[in-house]
């Protein structure tokens, strides 16, 4: 795979919001040895998505920095980046939703971390939430800014695998690491009963290549502006958005999980030894919904004896794949 990287944007119906997404990334300054492009995805959009997108980056007339134009018909944000990621021609690659607006120097200080660290799987920084029309936000939005991708996601800039997660939202990756991750393990994030793709698609990325040995990577000098619409800020999208979360906690539990109790788990083996005999005395005593939880302790800390349930099992195959 070629050196340089690739700005994934993911979007449904996303022309009110491109124009400046778009004149952020115009304004990057970047090396002249530094090859990189733009993918846009458009996820079967209908408001001419596509056409716009194109007609605003050839007036900028980036010399060198194409914008290609992919199309995914099946709706989802986890589908569009998947069909993205598969037709990127550089090594590495950012995120960048349609209504994030990349600081100047955000492509090139994203490449120069993965490039000499090989072992940092992913990085992110920091986002400022820009309201639509310059609104005040609401009293609860800083109490639930995280949610939004919004903040901080460290006090300094360093390693921050121990949070084994970063916002999808500006995220920077190993093109081939994320191709190799999903490759024989797809997402645990896909509802097949109710057709529905659960939020966190990012965080399940980070857990995976965490769980393979990789380090994530806060640099507070990755910034960018997150534009917020106003339909965004109401309180029913703020619950349906938590309420996703907590759908996809579920699972996120399991790859934690198997971070804390797997064989490369962060136990000590006194631990190890006393969890592995206290455990199943746990679990006789539990409540039904506690009783999973200590069951996959179990299946952990004691393999040949319990049996995974299917998605354990679909973990531990993707930590020994």
């Amino acid at each position: 795979m070629k050196k340089g990287i690739t700005v994934i944007i993911c979007t449904y119906n996303g022309a009110p919001r491109l124009s400046e997404t778009l004149n952020h990334l115009a304004a990057q300054v970047v090396p002249k040895n530094l090859n990189w492009e733009i993918l846009l995805v458009d996820n079967a959009s209908t408001d001419g998505t596509s056409v716009l997108a194109t007609e605003i980056w050839e007036k900028h007339n980036v010399k060198n920095v194409p914008l290609n134009i992919a199309y995914e018909s099946t709706p989802g944000k986890l589908f569009a980046f998947q069909k993205g990621i598969t037709l990127a021609n550089y090594e590495y690659f950012i995120i960048c939703d349609d209504d994030n607006w990349l600081s100047q120097d955000y492509v090139n200080i994203a490449f120069n971390i993965l490039d000499k660290n090989p072992r940092i799987g992913a990085a992110g920084g920091q986002a400022i939430a820009v309201a639509e029309d310059g609104a005040n936000f609401p009293e609860w939005f800083e109490a639930a800014k995280e949610g939004y991708a919004v903040g901080e996601q460290a006090k300094n800039t360093g390693s921050i695998t121990y949070r084994a997660s970063l916002w999808g939202a500006g995220l920077a990756s190993r093109t081939q690491l994320y191709l190799d991750t999903y490759k024989t393990f797809p997402s645990l994030l896909i509802d097949k009963n109710n057709q529905r793709i659960l939020t966190a698609e990012d965080t399940e990325y980070c857990l995976r290549i965490v769980l393979k040995g990789y380090q994530l990577y806060y640099d507070s000098n990755l910034s960018l502006k997150h534009y917020i619409t106003s339909g965004r800020l109401t309180l029913n999208y703020k619950n349906s958005l938590y309420d996703n979360f907590s759908n996809a906690n579920s699972i996120m539990d399991d790859y934690y999980l198997a971070l804390k109790f797997g064989p490369n788990g962060t136990l000590s083996l006194f631990n190890r030894v006393r969890l592995t005999l206290i455990t199943p005395i746990r679990y006789i005593f539990s409540s039904s919904t506690k009783k999973t939880r200590q069951r996959k302790i179990l299946s952990y800390l004691l393999p040949s004896i319990i049996s995974p349930d299917s998605i354990t099992s679909k973990i531990k195959k993707l930590m020994s794949g």
